[in-house]
């Protein structure tokens, strides 16, 4: 029988304990980070208010259509993570510099110019993608689409994007590939 001292036991129990909080907590934050990164994707791929979220329009579009549009916006699955970061980036250097004590003016403008940048360059990449579509979909799926969009109009059906499928689920639905680029 050894002696051991009750007090090392005690210690090397609390040390496991703090071992599992400690990776416990890890994992806690990488899951986090990566749902953050999902979401920046997911927002920058989805736009502003007022614009139809990528999902809206494939739930427009006939198959076909559907798979041509979730490959053009699987391609560009990256520039939206980098355009997104930035965008994020900028609005935190914004915030920063607009709580700044003592205020600079110059300092907030050129924070303010870099975050409209971002914003601009994430609409030109949608409008990019948007001619892609457009140019890829044959006359049928157009006018498809332009019947159910002008129906949509008219009815006055009008979502918000957050009671729609994930767009990774109706890309894979339609059988598109490069699905496992897009975001959850």
């Amino acid at each position: 029988m050894t002696d051991v001292p009750q007090p090392a036991r005690r210690s090397s129990v609390w040390l496991i304990v703090s071992l599992c909080v400690n990776f416990f907590l890890i994992g806690l934050i990488v899951a986090g980070l990566l749902v953050a990164r999902g979401r920046m994707i997911a927002n920058a791929i989805r736009g502003g208010e007022g614009a139809l979220a990528p999902e809206e329009v494939l739930q427009l579009l006939p198959p076909s259509g559907a798979t041509k549009m979730c490959d053009v916006v699987a391609a560009n699955t990256e520039a939206f993570r980098k355009l997104g970061r930035e965008l994020v980036d900028a609005r935190r250097d914004l915030f920063r510099a607009f709580r700044a004590e003592p205020f600079d003016a110059a300092a907030f403008k050129s924070a303010l110019d870099r975050a409209t940048a971002a914003q601009v360059a994430l609409i030109q990449l949608r409008q990019g993608i948007a001619l892609q579509v457009t140019e890829k979909l044959d006359a049928t799926e157009r006018r498809e689409l332009s019947l159910k969009l002008v129906q949509r109009f008219f009815s006055g059906a009008r979502r918000n994007g957050g009671g729609l499928p994930a767009l990774r689920a109706l890309c894979a639905a339609a059988g598109a590939h490069g699905t496992d680029q897009l975001p959850h």
